[in-house]
């Protein structure tokens, strides 16, 4: 019996060490050569970075990994990444700060071909058609040069690499902007999408013959960046709402009172904690300015933008018979009733529902893991494979950024000093500081770069 339980458990570890070759039943789906495109989210992207340690736990690397690939080359970064990961270094508010030190460096720079994983993090619809370089000259370098290393665009290296199944996650920054800025003109219009998501579709479909899995966009209004500080007013010691006159105290937006619907966003933190939306006399009666509100009209703008987005994407799926991965309807299940692992559950929550990280935008280690058993299932199903899903346990119990049991031990190690002298200190009217430097941070590579074509005008991306 043991010695059965003991088999049992290995085989649970192998199956999610990237490069394991196991006989596997892929169907009529051909994993000879995966190639993965997308932007940040199939790029492995964790807590403001691009770090090897999440780039190996990365989705595509899980998918390739189940479906028994034995060499899924990625452009991995050594620590602490680049550019710097974020970490946690305070409870009491929650402090969120790049690592210090220098970048990390490219560790397979030279490969002799191309990567299985193209995926660029900022990347939109248009700019995989269009950039593939990088333009220092915005002060925002991005990562097209680490990536795709000059040999063409992430669509020409996508086809170049002569792939027999390709997955396709792209389209998310085409609407993050407008959530992470609060400011809907960053939305991409919707015809312009539709003709740049049907030429990426339909050029691999065409010139490589490669079946696919396509995932649609999620709803980045549900994002913890949006949505995990409240309209109101909140003593951060009790984390109950301040009552006056029996009511609680709503923030002061950029048009007035905000409202239930409206979202703060995660970068607010450093202005609430100056006494700005907060009124007097606890703050300065000054408004948040309209980079740290998003409005309810407007999330319902964006909400409606990608229903059109998501639309295009299932209705081209179809046309070129790729597996279709509803990731929309994924998030929509996080943000509200949650899942279960093993008895533990997890949820869209910040910091502590353990599967976003700690930029409020990319998964977790175990959200990733729980993306890719997302893909195995539709491709299982599209095309008759018998993919083993990975297990969801060793994503678990990792150290990994924003893990939710491990992330309050370690911050309470990094701030007991600093909540020891926090008595004497002005209260601080805000339970999150996502710095300046971290903002800064995470803009330096999720700005895209300008470039012809029409994805240079996107701003704030994945």
């Amino acid at each position: 019996m043991y010695r059965t339980s003991a088999i049992v458990s290995l085989l649970a570890l192998v199956l999610l060490v990237p490069g394991a070759a196991l006989a596997v039943n892929t169907g009529s789906a051909d994993f000879t050569n995966y190639v993965s495109a997308g932007d940040s989210l199939t790029a492995g992207f964790v807590s403001g970075s691009l770090i090897d340690t999440s780039q190996q736990h990365d989705y595509p690397s899980i998918i390739a990994s189940q479906a028994g690939v034995a060499d899924f080359e990625q452009p991995l970064v050594s620590p602490p990444g680049i550019p710097n990961v974020l970490h946690l270094v305070g409870l009491f508010p929650a402090v969120i700060v790049p690592e210090p030190g220098p970048q990390g460096h490219p560790e397979n720079l030279n490969l002799p071909r191309l990567y299985n994983n193209l995926a660029v993090p900022g990347e939109t619809a248009g700019t995989m058609i269009t950039v593939k370089s990088d333009v220092p000259s915005t002060g925002h370098p991005g990562l097209h040069d680490l990536i795709l290393r000059g040999f063409g665009t992430q669509l020409q290296e996508v086809i170049g690499a002569k792939p027999t199944f390709v997955t396709l996650w792209i389209g998310n920054n085409d609407a993050l902007g407008a959530a992470t800025t609060g400011d809907v003109t960053k939305l991409t219009p919707l015809p312009v999408f539709t003709q740049e998501y049907q030429t990426i579709v339909g050029a691999i479909a065409s010139m490589t013959h490669a079946k696919m899995a396509i995932a649609n966009i999620p709803d980045v209004t549900s994002i913890p960046f949006v949505t995990t500080i409240p309209t109101i007013l909140v003593d951060p010691t009790t984390n109950q709402p301040v009552i006056f006159n029996g009511h609680p105290v709503p923030l002061i937006g950029p048009k007035g009172l905000l409202g239930p619907s409206d979202h703060v966003l995660l970068s607010a933190g450093p202005d609430l904690a100056k006494g700005l939306g907060i009124p007097r006399p606890i703050g300065t009666g000054l408004p948040l300015p309209a980079s740290d509100v998003l409005l309810a009209a407007d999330a319902a703008t964006i909400d409606n933008q990608i229903a059109g987005y998501n639309a295009v994407i299932q209705a081209t799926a179809q046309q070129v018979g790729a597996a279709f991965v509803d990731a929309n309807a994924l998030l929509k299940q996080l943000a509200t009733t949650g899942i279960e692992v093993g008895g533990i559950p997890f949820s869209a929550a910040f910091l502590t529902g353990g599967v976003f990280a700690y930029d409020g935008v990319h998964p977790t280690h175990f959200g990733y893991a729980f993306v890719a058993n997302a893909f195995i299932a539709a491709i299982n199903e599209k095309f008759g494979a018998d993919i083993p899903p990975a297990d969801l346990s060793a994503a678990m119990f990792d150290e990994s950024i924003g893990n939710p049991m491990a992330a309050a031990a370690a911050a309470s190690r990094e701030s007991s000093a600093a909540s020891s002298s926090s008595a004497a200190s002005p209260m601080v009217w805000t339970q999150y500081l996502f710095t300046a430097e971290a903002m800064r941070n995470l803009e330096s590579v999720l700005v895209t770069p300008g470039g012809t074509g029409s994805g240079g005008h996107h701003h704030r991306h994945h």
